[in-house]
């Protein structure tokens, strides 16, 4: 089986991708969705904070007790990547009949 390495939007999109699923989630769900170690995850989960693409909260009445979820620009984002890749595939699929 081939080994695809993902890029960076890749994995932003597959960590959105979780939050579309679950709609929240803890940071140990998200690096085992994601299927990223779990420092990995914690370091992109801040960048995406940072970025506007997710928020944190708390729940002290629930297990994890800090969980995050996609904002608006995140469900945006992930919208976007998924339209792009349609069109990146279409293209190099035509590219193959040449």
């Amino acid at each position: 089986m081939p080994v695809i390495n993902r890029t960076r939007y890749d994995i932003y999109a597959d960590i959105l991708s979780v939050m579309d699923f679950y709609s929240e989630a803890g940071i140990s769900q998200i690096a085992r969705r994601a299927n990223l170690p779990i420092d990995r995850a914690k370091g992109l989960v801040q960048f995406m904070m940072a970025r506007g693409l997710l928020v944190k909260f708390e729940n002290p009445k629930q297990r994890p007790s800090i969980l995050y979820r996609a904002t608006n620009r995140g469900s945006q984002y992930l919208e976007l990547y998924k339209n792009l890749s349609h069109m990146v595939v279409e293209i190099t699929e035509e590219e193959m009949d040449f």
